[in-house]
């Protein structure tokens, strides 16, 4: 396998590459020496692909207060960018989010039901 070959079950590091379409960090956390990368969220084939600092809070429900704040960013980014205002926004993200969730609590469920 060459190293442009890219497949599921073949990683190596990429931390020295820059990805042509890899955003810039925010502006603030260059003046903030706690700041830190919780995690970095791309679309690759079709799907989502993530690289997280998991544990970067400790506990599972703070990613709630994450995934909500971001919600609340992107509702008002798309605003800022004439695409309705932030509240009409963040009310259609939060009812498609309500029912992927809903849809992942499904799938989740014969899971839980087995342990």
């Amino acid at each position: 396998m060459s190293d442009q070959d890219h497949d599921h079950h073949h990683h190596h590091d990429h931390s020295n590459e820059i990805h042509p379409h890899q955003l810039q960090p925010p502006h603030e956390v260059f003046h903030d020496p706690k700041a830190g990368e919780v995690a970095r969220v791309w679309i690759c084939g079709g799907a989502l692909s993530l690289s997280l600092h998991s544990m970067a809070f400790g506990k599972a429900d703070v990613w709630g207060h994450v995934l909500a704040g971001m919600a609340q960013q992107v509702a008002a980014a798309a605003a800022e960018m004439g695409h309705g205002n932030a509240s009409d926004n963040f009310a259609a993200i939060r009812k498609v989010l309500n029912e992927d969730l809903n849809k992942v609590a499904a799938q989740l469920s014969p899971l839980a039901n087995k342990s």
